[in-house]
């Protein structure tokens, strides 16, 4: 791969450009993308036209640049994370219908919780986590199930920070936070109420591969003052869970690479 001036392959700046587009930024002008790629414009307009032509970027009926279908097609061929999503799905789908608001699958990847499925209806509770989107691992219900539930030196190495606070709920003292994953790994469960969103609570356990590691969270965000059954909601989680265990444990798929 050519290098360019500065050094960086040609798969560096292509990762940038990609990695440009997140949940509130799913299209881009050329001089947005080139600035948050940190490429020269002359550079960014000649791989955004090379990348166009491979279907791995696309243009909008406003002429905004997107994440193109040939990337979608390209990333659901060979990921652990659309083959567990998959298995995933009807049981999160019952789940979902019981409690009738977000519910969603996320695995650890870094210091965030990458969420890999999601469902949710025009009532639910306003959220910020999208498919594809990220979350802090400590301010989330999903993340904090993970991180308890992670190798001990995982652990403390995100517990060294930064940890920083979304809400004023969030939880940012590392001995706090080690005795919540403490009581959590104990009760295989998470429940943290304002921690992303005011007013919402995210309610998490974990799921388990057939070697009792924990390679996912799977959880749902309620109304924080209306909703009512937590002990339900806990046991519909526990089953999809389990389903999700069983399923593995029949297609023998372990842990998410």
């Amino acid at each position: 791969m050519a290098n360019s001036q500065s050094g960086d392959s040609m798969i560096d700046r292509l990762v940038r450009v990609l990695g440009s587009f997140d949940p509130d930024h799913q299209s881009l002008s050329t001089e947005e993308l080139s600035a948050r790629a940190a490429l020269p414009k002359s550079t960014a307009y000649r791989l955004i036209n090379d990348m166009m032509r491979h279907n791995l970027l696309q243009r909008d009926p406003n002429g905004r640049i997107r994440i193109g279908v040939g990337m979608w097609e390209l990333s659901n061929r060979a990921s652990d994370a659309v083959d567990l999503a998959t298995v995933a799905r009807p049981h999160m789908m019952a789940a979902h219908d019981f409690v009738g608001e977000n519910t969603q699958l996320g695995i650890l990847r870094e210091r965030e919780v990458l969420i890999i499925e999601r469902m949710s209806k025009p009532t639910a509770v306003i959220h910020r986590s999208k498919t594809a989107g990220r979350l802090p691992a400590h301010a989330s219900s999903c993340g904090l199930v993970l991180l308890a539930h992670a190798p001990k030196h995982v652990r403390e190495a995100y517990l060294r920070g930064p940890l920083a606070a979304i809400t004023e709920k969030t939880t940012t003292d590392p001995a706090v936070l080690r005795k919540m994953l403490a009581t959590i790994r104990t009760y295989h469960f998470a429940e943290l109420a304002g921690h992303i969103d005011d007013g919402t609570t995210g309610i998490a356990v974990p799921v388990f591969d057939s070697h009792g590691l924990t390679i996912a969270g799977i959880g749902v965000v309620v109304d924080s003052e209306h909703h009512v059954g937590g002990p339900a909601i806990m046991q519909a989680l526990r089953t999809a869970s389990a389903g999700i265990t069983k399923d593995l444990e029949a297609q023998g798929k372990s842990v998410v690479d």
